[in-house]
């Protein structure tokens, strides 16, 4: 093995294990992966920047701005009233939303597909009485299966017809992968539909209130104030009386230590809460403790629940920095969060992804922040867009996807002409749009890309095809399928999807030229496997939402996940076979 290969190989498993760790800005890993790649020789100084032109790249930019244009429509709300009559039962919701949910996944990133669908679906569940447990993990379950269906389903189907394109000449047409996505998909709604609800029962969030107490607890500063019966008791007395946990207090603006029963509470002393939010709003309608935030509250504020997506650009920050809030004058006066060590007050907490902020402040403000920070409103939405804003939108949108389909003009073209028209109908504001893009995926996506160029111009991937194959001892095409899909699906879980396809499009194309077989469906392989992701809740950006939103345990995940990786995988590697072999 050169340098080079040696070279390679190192940088992307550091990539990878980085990714893995999840404990640094994807695109500052992928950056930094590019730089270390150039300095090492392995990528040529002139292909540094050819991941922002290449097609991939574009196309997903494009997509990433119809989508966001649909979501701010009144759209979605008018289509989640229309729906309200058919949520009748569990099964009818569960069947409904998972079906929505895959279709419209098809046409968009499934990131886009969850966040769209996700408000409706808690919607629906309080109209029809049905647990939003049994809902919310098939809906992600749904959008990834959805996401196979088509070339724009997820950013992965691109990078591989990238490689495709670079092997064989042409690109995977719009619709290629449905030959294996759409029954994969079915076979995945019929068991999600049938068996996740009797598997999540009594599972994540529950209707009830009590239910939801026990579910969802979040942090909250409460001030003690004078006659409340929580005076003079000691700290464990006061976790019983408030039916919380205490993870700091603090006097005179001191956090105190020592013993939890010898610590008496004073009026004026400021406690960090763990409990309910109805725990925490029943403390101070009873006048147990008051939300430590300013007095005044101004006329028609309200209360809204709203989720950090994996783009929002809060995502690091404290709770006190985070300047698109103050300015408007909301305020983060608790917390929802699994993922990190409480400690200090809660200012000092930094937001991750999946975790819940309960705001306070005007409803205009308050939405047009959420906005701005990319973050995901969970309560009903309001928009008041004219009806026939959202009609242009979806025929520009429509016009697109069928140009690409019948593959008249490539999509990156076809999605640039639908912006065009937007633009110029006034519907859309390019300055605007490109400034609220998510810039972190984009980024990654187009740093990593001459990165897995150099796996291939190094010579790596043949020195990992030969040896795969050694090792396999079979030439077989199942076999071959068989190998690269389940590589693919053991990767997933700890590398986001576009890595992995990076990481494993280039070795396909080199195993299938060592073999002498096509290049097609291997890489259709890599494509399938990098978004089958049912088995964690951190695999794929959708599941950790959806733990968050639905308060999912981990066991959870794999308890509905691991059938429905099984049961779509073997007819995939069939369907692979019998559509590209």
């Amino acid at each position: 093995m050169t340098f080079a290969q040696s070279a390679t190989l190192a940088l992307l498993a550091g990539l990878l294990a980085a990714f893995a760790v999840d404990r640094f800005r994807i695109e500052i890993v992928a950056v930094t992966g590019l730089a270390v790649g150039v300095l090492l020789g392995v990528v040529p100084p002139g292909k540094v920047f050819s991941g922002f032109t290449n097609p991939a790249v574009i196309t997903v930019a494009e997509i990433l701005i119809l989508v966001g244009l649909i979501s701010r429509s009144s759209l979605m709300d008018r289509v989640a009233d229309r729906l309200a009559p058919l949520a009748t039962s569990e099964l009818r919701t569960v069947a409904l939303v998972c079906c929505l949910g895959a279709v419209t996944s098809v046409f968009m990133n499934n990131i886009g597909a969850l966040a769209l669908w996700a408000p409706v679906a808690l919607s629906l569940c309080r109209l029809s009485g049905v647990a939003p447990g049994s809902v919310l993990m098939p809906l992600s379950f749904a959008t990834l299966l959805g996401g196979t269906c088509s070339l724009i389903g997820t950013p992965a189907n691109l990078v591989v017809s990238g490689f495709q394109n670079e092997a064989v000449g042409r690109p995977f047409t719009f619709f290629e992968l449905a030959w294996v996505g759409v029954p994969i998909t079915l076979i995945g709604l019929v068991w999600l539909i049938s068996a996740a609800p009797h598997l999540l029962a009594a599972r994540g969030l529950q209707i009830s209130a009590e239910d939801q107490d026990q579910a969802r607890r979040f942090f909250a500063e409460l001030e003690v104030g004078e006659g409340s019966p929580l005076v003079d008791l000691s700290i464990a007395e006061a976790e019983n009386e408030l039916h919380g946990l205490i993870h700091s207090y603090l006097r005179d603006g001191r956090h105190l230590f020592g013993s939890r029963e010898r610590h008496a509470v004073h009026a004026g002393d400021v406690l960090l809460v763990e409990a309910a939010a109805q725990v925490i709003a029943d403390a101070s309608l009873r006048g147990k403790a008051r939300l430590s935030e300013p007095d005044k509250v101004g006329p028609g504020e309200t209360w809204v629940e709203a989720i950090v997506l994996p783009h929002s650009t809060i995502v690091g920050s404290t709770a006190h920095t985070i300047e698109a809030f103050s300015n408007k004058g909301i305020r983060i006066v608790a917390m929802a969060t699994r993922l990190q060590r409480i400690e200090g007050r809660l200012a000092d907490l930094q937001a991750r992804v999946g975790d819940i902020l309960l705001l306070r402040g005007e409803p205009g403000a308050i939405g047009q922040a959420l906005e701005d920070v990319d973050c995901l409103q969970l309560t009903p939405r309001t928009n008041f867009a004219d009806a026939t804003y959202g009609r242009r939108i979806l025929i520009a949108f429509g016009g697109a996807i069928a140009l690409a389909a019948t593959n008249l003009v490539p999509p990156e073209l076809a999605f640039g002409a639908a912006l065009l028209v937007l633009a110029l109908g006034c519907d859309l504001d390019l300055r605007t749009a490109v400034s609220d893009l998510n810039w972190p995926v984009l980024i990654m996506l187009a740093a990593m890309i001459p990165i897995g160029d150099a796996v291939a111009s190094t010579g790596l991937a043949d020195i990992i095809a030969q040896r795969a194959l050694t090792s396999i001892g079979s030439t077989d095409p199942m076999a071959l399928i068989a190998i690269v899909l389940f590589t693919a699906l053991a990767m997933t879980p700890f590398v986001n999807n576009v890595s992995a396809a990076v990481a494993l499009a280039p070795i396909a194309v080199a195993i299938a030229q060592t073999v002498g077989v096509p290049p097609e469906p291997l890489l259709v392989a890599v494509a399938i496997g990098v978004s089958l992701d049912f088995i964690t809740p951190f695999g794929h950006h959708n599941n950790t939402l959806v733990m968050s939103i639905g308060n999912y345990r981990f066991g959870d995940f794999p308890r509905v996940g691991l059938l429905l990786t099984i049961s779509t995988t073997v007819p995939a590697i069939v369907l692979i076979l019998l559509a590209f072999g």
